[in-house]
Order: C-alpha cells, then structure tokens, then sequence
C-alpha cells in the first residue's frame, strides 16, 4: 500500500529538493529611530541592546511618574521628618515660628506667610492609638493625612466654628469604642499633619506665643492623656528644610513611608508601582547602581516637569481673569484636584510643587472666613520675573481682606520665601504702608528701594527669578465677584 504524503512534508520536501539553502532566507532585521536611540529586531525579536533601552527607559519612565505621583505625600512626610531632624521634635510636640517675619526666611519651606503665627505637629497613630488634639479658638488650621490630603478643617473654619475643642483622630481600620465629646476624624494613614495659623493679636510672639500655644494647643494619645513632657519649639531662625528631596533619596523617603503606612493607604497601583522600582512592605529597598542612575534620571526629568506645569502650565481656567497674569494655586476651587470624576493630575502637581496646607477653606468661596492665593510669576509683557529689574505692584483701594492681607515674595526653585536678607520679604496690612492719595497701594521689587519707597518695597537679588502670593485672610465678596482686580506686576526699568 503507498504511503500518503502530509502536505507539510510535501512542502518541506519541496524546499529541500529546490535547493533553498537556510543562508539564501532573507534578511528580516528591523530597524527604527527612536527618542531613546535605534531600536533593533531581528525575526521579531529585540536585540539585547534594545532590550537594555528599553527597560532602562520603562525603568526611568516609572521613576518619573512615581516623583509626580507621590509627590504630596512626600512633601508633607518631609514635615514630619524635619520636625524631627531639625528640630528635635517627636509625634504630639508642637513647632512655633514664634514671629511674624523674623525668622521664617531663614528656613526652606513651601510658601510659608510673613504675619501668621503658625503651630505645626505631627500625630503618629500607629505609635499611640487615638489622638486627641485640643484647638485653640480663632485660628485657621487642618489635619491632613500623609497623602495631604484634608481630613478637617480646625478653628474658624472647623467643625468648633473658631471657639475650640476637642478632635479625635482615629487610626487606619479602628474599631474600638469612641467616647462622646470629641469631633471625630477618621484617618486613613498613621502620620498625619495637625497645623494651625493663628492671629499674632491672640497669641502674641516669641515667648508669650509659646506660652499660648502650650495652653491652648495640646496633642496627645486618648489612653495616656497629656504628656508631661511634651515639648513647644520655637521653629523662628533654624535653618531647617521641610521640603521633599530632589535626588535620589527622594525614594529613600518613599521607602520609609511605606514601611510605616498600612497597605491600605495606596491603591493597588501605587503599591504596583513602587514595587516595580524595589519599594514593597516588609522589604529591604536596595537599588543598585544602574537602578540608582535611573530613578536619580526619573526625577531630574520630573523635576523640570513639574516646574514647566508650575511656570508655564497648559491647565484651562489656571488665569483667574481674563486680562491679568494672576493664578490660581487651586483650579476650579477644588481641594481634591478633581476635575468631573477625574483626578486633574496636573492641578494637583502643580499645587504640591507650589504649596503645602490643602483645605477647602484655601479653595472654595467662604465669604470673611477661609483664605485665598493670588500667584504671578510674570509681569505685564508676559515675561518672568527677575531680580535685575524695577517692578511696581498697585493694589485698588478697599481691598477685600477681613483678617489681614499680603504679598509675598519668594524663589521659584526652592518656592520658599526669598533669602534677601531682609527679616520679612513681604508686605502687609501690619506692616502699615503708605497709601496713595486715591486710596491705592503701591509695592515696589527691586534690589535697591527707589528713594521714598522703603516702607512698600521688596528687595531682589540681580539674577535671580522671583514670584509673588497675594494673600487674602477672610476674603470678601469684592474678590469672588472681580468686582476688585489687582494690577498687573510692570517692570519700570
């Protein structure tokens, strides 16, 4: 009986019998330029080159987006860890910048004001269970949690409606009893950032501020009660850096954190993320040199990312008039960065590059109670601010503050108060400064104060950029409906 040929063996057969050496197939490498070099297949398969490319490029594109994305963490996590660092400080003491402006400007922190006199701390609910935090009446303050995000507001725009009280702050998953006479917050982290602003005129400054804080300002565990040995630091000329860090012990932070919060503080894609660059729960984070190389890369891009979406951003609404260079740090009046059901991402980075402190207090209309921020960083011909020049600012008269109002000037890298070595580089309602004869004010920036000018002027340094914060404590209605609009920054000569 003859055998059947299968019509793969007949095609084999074929090929052999024509001759068709292997050598004479042909050529079937692919090349293609790429923004990371040529890129090379051959049958389909990268080659080990480009496979190198393009895991160092996944690598180093994953470092960027963890610098954007953890970036409020991080920033208010740096807080607590100069607390520490710094000031000596541990979970329940309190920081004072005991002045107005003295003081402040010799530490880096994100656009810090001249005239509150700020308390800060920290509560470590992994550490001491429930915390209590007793507010003093008639401040501006918040829990944030180490996200930065809001949890409450505290004082005027709090749940005590400015006569203080008693919050309580309960841990990640707490399913103990909760006693009655407490404003209850539940927190998602165990580090979250407690911080209040009050009025120089309630709590006076240097040692009496301490004083006052110390009897009106307590943080302590709900089991243990108050700590007697609980310490109030004042804050006032330590040259201390409360901002996250721009190289690759930026991931050295990240680390820590998640060591310290529970899972359920990330989503499973954050955690997914971390873990993609060696950073996971209950593990040692150990890049080694090529992976410190890429993730030092990814943040030296994210850094310039993030100070083109801050300086020169492509956010729709960021103007708040149509004919002025001022900026909202909040976009769209929201506290949560949410634009319909999406995360703006990009209004996020750029409030959390800018600025600490996130409350709907600082974002939406509350008429003569909450505050709100005017950033500029260009003058009238649209150009970048810069310390060679003579700029004038004219405030309208009447203008629309019930607390007190500012400008402030700070350095766009470090988006601290700039180091001029002026105590207080900023002008405001307590500083009293001339008024026009139309009832207009006039501040002047430039590094010598034009003659007669000295009492609304805010020196610069040549060569160096500079920005400004128009701050309104209780806003008033003249702002919310434009009705008050202040000038454009013009650069005289």
């Amino acid at each position: 009986m003859k055998k059947k040929t299968t019509p793969i063996i007949a095609c084999l057969l074929l090929i052999a019998g024509s001759g068709f050496a292997q050598d004479n197939y042909p050529d079937t490498t692919a090349k293609a330029d790429s923004p990371i070099g040529t890129l090379e297949y051959k049958g389909g398969f990268p080659t080990q080159a480009t496979i190198d490319k393009a895991f160092d490029q996944l690598d180093r594109q994953r470092a960027t987006q963890a610098y954007l994305e953890f970036m409020p963490m991080t920033s208010v996590n740096a807080i607590f860890e100069s607390h520490i660092r710094d000031n000596g400080m541990a979970a329940g003491d309190v920081g004072v910048y005991t002045e107005q402006g003295a003081g402040k400007a010799s530490t880096i922190g994100l656009t810090y004001n001249t005239e509150s006199i700020y308390a800060s701390a920290f509560a470590d609910l992994k550490k001491d269970g429930p915390v209590v935090v007793e507010v003093p009446p008639n401040v501006l303050g918040i829990v944030d949690d180490g996200w930065q995000r809001w949890l409450t507001d505290l004082g005027n725009a709090g749940r005590d409606k400015g006569k203080g009280g008693k919050y309580l702050l309960l841990p990640p998953g707490y399913e103990g009893e909760v006693p009655d006479g407490y404003f209850v917050v539940e927190c998602p982290t165990y580090r979250n950032w407690i911080m209040v602003r009050g009025f120089v005129q309630d709590t006076g400054t240097g040692e009496d501020s301490l004083k006052y804080y110390a009897k009106t300002f307590r943080i302590y565990s709900l089991e243990k009660g108050p700590r007697k040995d609980v310490k109030y630091v004042s804050l006032s000329h330590v040259k201390g850096d409360t901002t996250h860090p721009r190289d690759v012990s930026y991931f050295d932070l990240l680390d820590q954190i998640v060591q310290t919060e529970p899972a359920s503080a990330f989503t499973p894609y954050e955690l997914g993320l971390l873990k993609a660059l060696g950073i996971e729960q209950g593990k040692k984070f150990a890049p080694d040199a090529r992976m410190k190389k890429l993730l030092a890369e990814g943040v030296q891009i994210g850094e310039a990312i993030a100070k083109a979406n801050a300086y020169a951003n492509r956010l729709d609404g960021v103007r708040i008039y149509d004919d002025r260079k001022y900026e909202y740090l909040f976009l769209g009046g929201r506290h949560d960065f949410m634009s319909g059901d999406a995360l703006w991402i990009d209004a996020r980075t750029l409030y959390h590059y800018e600025a600490i402190v996130v409350t709907p207090a600082m974002a939406a209309k509350m008429v003569g109670v909450g505050s709100q921020y005017l950033a500029c960083y260009r003058d009238s011909n649209d150009e970048f601010l810069m310390g060679d020049h003579v700029y004038q600012l004219t405030l309208p008269k009447n203008i629309p503050a019930k607390n007190f109002w500012s400008v402030t000037v700070y350095h766009p890298d470090t988006r601290s108060l700039l180091q001029n070595g002026q105590d207080k580089p900023s002008v405001s309602t307590y500083d009293k400064p001339d008024v026009n004869p139309d009832g207009t004010t006039t501040i002047w920036f430039a590094p010598e104060a034009p003659e007669g000018k000295e009492k609304n002027w805010v020196k610069t340094i040549p060569g160096e950029g500079w920005e400004i914060l128009i701050r309104l404590y209780g806003p008033l209605e003249p702002f919310f409906d434009q009705t008050w609009r202040p000038d454009d920054i013009k650069k005289v000569k």
